[in-house]
């Protein structure tokens, strides 16, 4: 069997797209969907392995469902443009792994799957899986052609469409035209539900049919097509008629798509896929180049260093003598001669998360590579007066300094909160206190 994966381009991008959260480069270039597309290529591709594989694209302009109904896709939001920026460079990146995007002109996405998938069929050799989301695509469930849901990631085949919808695949389009598709802003018969839909379709078959039957009905002998077709129904049906023949035309995905403009007719052997080829030259220059380290070969990345690693030196400060020494080491006396630092990096590490239950156990600063100090308070260590490490805190945040840190405003409460303690008029606040009391600590002159 040959496996050949025909995808909606525009399901995929928009998929990657909400998937993964907003990211960025460090030049601040979103990347997200960018990302995820490659990720789609470098391990779902690698691992399924299809023999061909087939992107096909909506073309951009209006085409003859819009004729049909002005209203065709009108509710849909416009592209967002933090996605539309990625747009481009995703289709920059498809060029560079040596694929192609499938496009004719006037026509959907879905009525060229439906086309390839048609043609390809006819061959029981091939085994197709188109993956999208689209509920009129379902209809083309058969024996060789399977429908992937890239959410749900599950794939179905005629058994697994029909316990979805109710109804067999064939029938999906007369299920449409009845409940509509808001995706596509198809229009439904008022009051007729899914749970209305089915039964009717599954008695009596087909929309031409369903209208057939009502035209000619009198009361049936069949007391479950009394049941279904109760007088409510009839008059929601007979109401609907134009409306329900416009949504079977919209729903319908067109199956003779004339491709001669694909590449002087569509060949699969074009869009065989060649794992190998994928993780080239250009596209590892790109990866570097969007920072996308976890999808390059363990060579080409850029090794993340530990501690360890740096060979870093780290002065622990647990007496008086060295916590005044640090004092005048970022902050010197004017007379020393040395200009000491205009910022530094300062963390600290607590007993707990909740600010009104942490307890400071130390204070970490690093000047530069040289100079990394570890100010201990509370470790069984030899540790720093907390009356004096008070009037060094005091010292440092009234200076004017910058004050770098990973959550800083955690750090900063901390610190006040030590500061307070260290008070000798200190007394339990409750928390609403402790809120109120942020207003005059954030008035110090802090760049942070």
């Amino acid at each position: 069997m040959k496996k050949i994966y025909l995808i909606d381009w525009n399901a995929l991008i928009y998929r990657m797209f909400f998937a993964i959260p907003n990211f960025t480069t460090k030049d601040w270039k979103q990347v997200n969907a960018i990302f995820g597309v490659a990720k789609f290529f470098m391990q779902d591709l690698i691992r399924d392995n299809p023999d061909y594989l087939v992107f096909i694209r909506d073309a951009r302009w209006e085409n003859f469902r819009h004729q049909l109904y002005a209203d065709y896709k009108a509710t849909r939001d416009r592209m967002p443009d933090n996605l539309r920026t990625q747009v481009d460079d995703i289709n920059d990146m498809v060029s560079l792994f040596h694929m192609d995007v499938v496009e004719v002109p006037m026509v959907e996405a879905d009525d060229v799957i439906a086309t390839l998938a048609t043609n390809l069929s006819k061959d029981k050799n091939n085994e197709i899986f188109i993956l999208s989301g689209d509920k009129d695509l379902y209809s083309l469930v058969s024996d060789n052609v399977k429908v992937y849901d890239t959410i749900k990631k599950d794939t179905f085949d005629i058994e697994k469409t029909t316990l979805k919808f109710g109804v067999k695949p064939e029938r999906i389009t007369d299920y449409l035209a009845i409940i509509g598709d808001s995706s596509d802003n198809i229009p439904w018969i008022s009051w007729i539900w899914p749970k209305k839909a089915v039964p009717l379709i599954n008695k009596i078959w087909t929309l031409e049919e369903i209208y057939d039957f009502i035209d000619s009905w009198v009361i049936h002998k069949d007391e479950e097509i009394n049941k279904i077709l109760s007088w409510k129904t009839l008059e929601k049906i007979n109401e609907a008629r134009e409306i329900a023949f416009l949504s079977k035309k919209l729903a319908t995905i067109k199956k003779d798509v004339n491709l001669s403009t694909v590449n002087n007719w569509f060949n699969l052997e074009h869009y065989k896929f060649y794992k190998e080829a994928l993780l080239n030259d250009k596209i590892v220059e790109l990866f570097k180049k969007y920072e996308f380290n976890s999808l390059l070969p363990n060579n080409e990345r850029n090794v993340q260093k530990i501690w360890n690693d740096l060979d870093l030196k780290v002065q622990i400060i647990g007496d008086s003598e060295w916590l005044e020494k640090l004092k005048n080491l970022i902050n010197p006396k004017i007379n020393s001669g040395w200009q000491g630092y205009n910022k530094i990096v300062l963390d600290t590490e607590t007993t707990s998360l909740d600010i009104m239950k942490a307890e400071l156990v130390w204070v970490s600063i690093l000047l530069d590579e040289d100079n990394i100090y570890y100010i201990n308070v509370a470790h069984n260590w030899p540790k720093v007066n907390k009356n004096e490490l008070k009037n060094f805190l005091t010292n440092l945040l009234n200076s004017d300094i910058t004050i770098i840190g990973h959550n800083i405003k955690y750090d900063l409460e901390i610190i006040e909160l030590f500061l307070k303690k260290t008070d000798n008029n200190f007394h339990t606040e409750t928390e609403s206190e402790w809120q109120k009391s942020q207003n005059s600590f954030w008035q110090m002159t802090l760049w942070v």
